[in-house]
């Protein structure tokens, strides 16, 4: 189980790998900087209205946000990036959707050879 610390030390992570504050956050996601500072501390859990505008702000799934805030269960491990994969893949054209799967086909099958 995630706890609101391991939620705060994660998001603190990713506002260092991005050289933001939390006053940055709070403006990037239309959060204010006392909530944003509550979570972060864990002196406050993060609701879906407030997990979902820091996503939104650090670009990254919602789905991620949620589970590591502790509001989705968490699921098999996964390697690394694919839900951030699947989460631009959603965001391209369908042409672009069709260039990236055969891109993804041909890296499979010349894996599946070796």
């Amino acid at each position: 189980m995630t706890t609101q610390q391991d939620f705060g030390d994660w998001l603190q992570l990713e506002l260092d790998n991005r050289g933001w504050n939390q006053a940055e956050l709070a403006r990037r996601s239309g959060n204010t900087t006392a909530q944003i500072s509550r979570v972060m501390t864990g002196e406050q859990h993060p609701g879906p209205t407030v997990a979902r505008k820091i996503a939104r702000a650090l670009h990254v799934p919602a789905e991620e946000v949620f589970r590591r805030a502790g509001l989705l269960p968490t699921t098999p491990k996964q390697p690394e990036g694919t839900e951030e994969l699947v989460y631009h893949y959603a965001s391209l054209s369908d042409e672009d959707r069709k260039r990236l799967l055969i891109i993804a086909r041909s890296l499979h099958e010349a894996n599946v050879g070796q």
